[in-house]
């Protein structure tokens, strides 16, 4: 598959390191020295992620969805083959059927209220057999709450962490 630069810029805009943007073009079939040209990288850089992921049983990202590049598509936008994949059984219930490159279509009311849209992320939490996804940012309140629950009420993190600061400073200065 040939994407543009800009398809391919979309693509990995959501990763921070190389070896995932690496893994990210590749699992759009993007070719290993395109990849290379496109990330400023050495073929054999790209190659040795490759590799590497493959020898020690696999890294996998999942596979590329790419209706979010295309130019017309738009957040919470859907296929025509949406029916094939998602059957709904009443508000907010629905029967999703595994895509042949194992992925899950999310119906887009489920999208919507995840803020799901391309390139975003949302969290997943697996147990037994139940697999449940929140958005980002409720996940992220949820550490917030959790890490509040083990700091005293009188304690001003910002405030120890200056003075820890001031203090290293200035026994390195007394040192010095």
């Amino acid at each position: 598959m040939s994407l543009d630069p800009r398809q391919m810029a979309e693509l990995i805009e959501p990763y921070s390191t190389v070896s995932d943007r690496i893994r990210a073009l590749d699992a759009a079939g993007v070719q290993r020295a395109e990849i290379a040209k496109f990330l400023g990288k050495r073929y054999q850089h790209v190659r040795n992620v490759l590799e590497g992921d493959a020898q020690s049983g696999g890294y996998t990202l999942g596979r590329v969805d790419l209706s979010g590049v295309r130019e017309t598509a738009q957040p919470f936008e859907r296929t025509e083959d949406e029916a094939a994949f998602i059957e709904r059984r009443s508000p907010g219930a629905f029967w999703l059927r595994v895509r042949p490159d194992g992925s899950v279509l999310l119906p887009a009311e489920v999208a919507e209220a995840l803020d799901a849209a391309p390139g975003r992320r949302v969290f997943a939490r697996l147990t037994a057999s139940e697999l449940k996804i929140i958005s980002g940012e409720t996940a992220m309140q949820q550490a917030r709450d959790l890490v509040r629950q083990h700091i005293p009420p009188d304690v001003d993190l910002v405030n120890e962490l200056l003075a820890s600061r001031r203090a290293e400073a200035a026994d390195e200065q007394a040192g010095d």
